[in-house]
This record gives structure tokens, C-alpha cells and sequence, in this order.
């Protein structure tokens, strides 16, 4: 099935039929209105004058299409980065919770099999059990400061509503 679209001007004062279709601006807004020779001539004939006296205002380079999508690749590329930031940093919070949690039902455990271990209490001073089980101390600090260590340093940035 075939099909034909004719489009018609109608002039917007009178409802003749219109010839073209004028453009103008006034106070930053755009205007359009068809008009007959006619209208179009007494409309122009009223601007004359002003537009004389008128200077056309310094064009601003509109930015590209291209520059517009490459502003809009960075910055979704930076949110990315940002996103997979703060699910590491969740994670290791995670990990680190969960850590802590098993280390604190594991210590009534072994609390309970030292217990059954030792018939006779043994008294020792500070200096004594970091002798006997240095290993024990700083194995716990060590791992510790390595998982600090390996933990990158996030940093978020300030957002302002100056921008």
C-alpha cells in the first residue's frame, strides 16, 4: 500500500496559505512562524530598524558530539573505577569481620583445650611467655600488619555543589 504525506503551510495570522517559515529570536528564545510574502515582509519591516542598530553576539564554539562522548566515556570510566573501589574496600571490611568472628569462636575452643591440658596452673611473667611462644605473638602481629599492608588505601572523592 502506497502512501502520500503533503504537508501544507498555513499562514499563523490569517490562515492563508503560508510561502515560508521565519525564524527569529528574542530574549534568548526561538521563534518560528509561517507566514504568506506578504507577513513575511511586514515582519522584517518592523526588525529592520532594530536589527541596524543590532551587533550579532560572539558565537560560543559549541562542543563537539565527539568531545561529548568522550567527557561522558571518562566519566563513566571514573565511576567504574570508583564503584570497584568501594566493593573492594566492602569486601575486605567483609573478610575482615568474618576473620575476627572465627577467630573469637575458635578462642573458647582452644581456651577449653588448654584447660583440659594443664593439671597444674603455671604462673609466668610477661617476659616468660614472650619467651616461651614468640612465634605465637608474633605471627598474630605479623599477619595483622601484612593484611594492612596489602590492603590498598582508598580514597573517594569530595563532591561540591559548586561545580
Amino acid at each position: 500500500m502506497a502512501e502520500r504525506i503533503q504537508v501544507e503551510l498555513v499562514d499563523d495570522i490569517d490562515g492563508s496559505e503560508a510561502q515560508q517559515t521565519v525564524t527569529f529570536a528574542l530574549d534568548g528564545v526561538a521563534y518560528e512562524i509561517d507566514l504568506n510574502e506578504q507577513h513575511a515582509r511586514q515582519l522584517r519591516s518592523v526588525f529592520a530598524r532594530y536589527v541596524e542598530q543590532a551587533r550579532t553576539p560572539e558565537r560560543q564554539t559549541p562542543r563537539t558530539t565527539r568531545q561529548q562522548e568522550r567527557e561522558q566515556r571518562r566519566e563513566r570510566q571514573t565511576n567504574r573505577q570508583l564503584t570497584e573501589q568501594i566493593r573492594g574496600a566492602a569486601q575486605r571490611s567483609r573478610e575482615r569481620l568474618n576473620k575476627s568472628q572465627d577467630e573469637t569462636e575458635q578462642q573458647p575452643a582452644e581456651a577449653e583445650q588448654q584447660q583440659e591440658q594443664q593439671e597444674e596452673p603455671i604462673l609466668l611473667t610477661r617476659e616468660a611467655t614472650a619467651e616461651a611462644a614468640p612465634e605465637a605473638t608474633s605471627d598474630s602481629d605479623s599477619e595483622e600488619d601484612a593484611a594492612d599492608r596489602h590492603a590498598p588505601a582508598v580514597s573517594l572523592p569530595q563532591f561540591s555543589a559548586a561545580e
